[in-house]
């Protein structure tokens, strides 16, 4: 028998979890969130970022007091090639990594590098709604919004990325 592989890049707006429901339950979502009296929307901050083997196998987080996996550190050097002004989804790395989203979202979730160089703000939904695996209801939407907003590019009432950007800005060209 033949063996294929094929690798198959879906643009968010033609996922096949882009429905009316799941934007409804989102949108339920983006509207009980509470806006903070400070957004931040801070995309300019720079750490350090460890390159080589040494550097990585000896750097400690600050957020976890952990070190940083592996696999965390595939998932960061596939964020930050998404340019400032794009996006890139959840999905779109896993697919890219072999794994899953929400592994992907995990990761992100703990970024002791952001806003830079590992921009996790640039990460949406496959449904291109500004929330991930973690924050949906809480402040950290609107820090993600803002600094969206702030790259140019911007979303609707409901916190979903205005449709005439979903294609135009849409990166998945992972190396």
């Amino acid at each position: 028998m033949f063996k294929h592989t094929m690798k198959v890049a879906t643009t968010p707006a033609r996922s096949p979890h882009f429905g009316n429901t799941r934007r409804s339950s989102r949108s339920q979502q983006y509207a009980k969130a509470v806006v903070p009296d400070i957004i931040d929307d801070d995309i300019e901050t720079t750490h350090t970022y460890p390159e080589t083997t040494v550097d990585r196998a000896s750097f400690v987080s600050p957020k976890s007091k952990r070190r940083v996996t592996e696999f965390q550190y595939r998932v960061y050097d596939a964020c930050r090639q998404v340019p400032l002004g794009h996006y890139s989804t959840y999905k779109a790395i896993s697919d890219h990594l072999g794994s899953g989203p929400r592994a992907v979202g995990n990761a992100l979730g703990k970024n002791p590098f952001c806003p830079l160089p590992i921009p996790c703000h640039r990460i949406l939904t496959t449904d291109c709604y500004i929330g991930g695996f973690s924050g949906d209801t809480k402040s950290k939407i609107f820090f993600k919004k803002a600094k969206l907003e702030k790259e140019g590019l911007a979303f609707d009432e409901s916190g979903f990325l205005n449709e005439s950007m979903q294609q135009s800005r849409f990166f998945s060209e992972f190396k």
